[in-house]
């Protein structure tokens, strides 16, 4: 399952009829691309997806002077199914996504353990610092915020929430995986 297709069908259907920039614009301001793939390129890739599969289909096109068209969405029957069938499958059913240390816990004894030690120390800080991003940006989000006058919508706080207690499990196993790093547990290449 797409998260960029869910949130693009989500996006045009509670704002529409709704350009691609102002699909793009919108998740942007809800930082979704630190999460998810819903980079720029990735929104307009699949409003051209969606549009070809039937599912949000073109209101009209609008041109400004001195401006490139302006194609305007609105969501299809299909496209609310597909919504539907979508949002669903994403509270109803866990998946894992993947997660690039994975590997490299597999290979770990190919470095030194004092490069790794350094390594998990540097990783800690780093997680350590997006916490503290996430936290003042919560923060800055106002109470009572429906994003109708582009700011970041109250719900949003939920999304942040949610990704600093990963980040912060994250944190948590780390500092124990270098303690026992420190203690001597396993046996790196450089040590036999």
């Amino acid at each position: 399952m797409s998260a960029t297709r869910l949130l693009v069908l989500g996006v045009v259907r509670f704002a529409q009829p709704v350009h691609g920039y102002d699909v793009r614009r919108e998740l942007v301001s809800w930082r979704l691309d630190e999460f998810t793939n819903s980079r720029p390129g990735s929104v307009y890739s699949a409003l051209k997806t969606l549009e070809k599969d039937g599912l949000i289909a073109v209101n009209g096109v609008e041109q400004e002077q001195g401006r490139p068209e302006r194609t305007e969405y609105v969501l299809t029957p299909e496209g609310e199914s597909e919504f539907q069938i979508l949002l669903r499958s994403s509270w109803w059913r866990v998946q894992r996504g993947t997660e690039p240390l994975i590997p490299a816990l597999c290979m770990m004894l190919g470095m030194p353990r004092e490069e790794l030690v350094a390594a998990v120390g540097s990783r800690i800080s780093q997680l350590a610092g997006q916490v503290d991003e996430l936290r003042f940006f919560r923060a800055a989000i106002a109470d009572g915020a429906t994003g109708a006058n582009g700011e970041v919508p109250e719900h949003v706080r939920e999304i942040l929430d949610f990704a600093a207690a990963r980040t912060k499990a994250e944190i948590e196993w780390s500092r124990g995986f270098l303690k026992r790093l420190r203690e001597g547990a396993y046996v790196f290449e450089d040590e036999r």
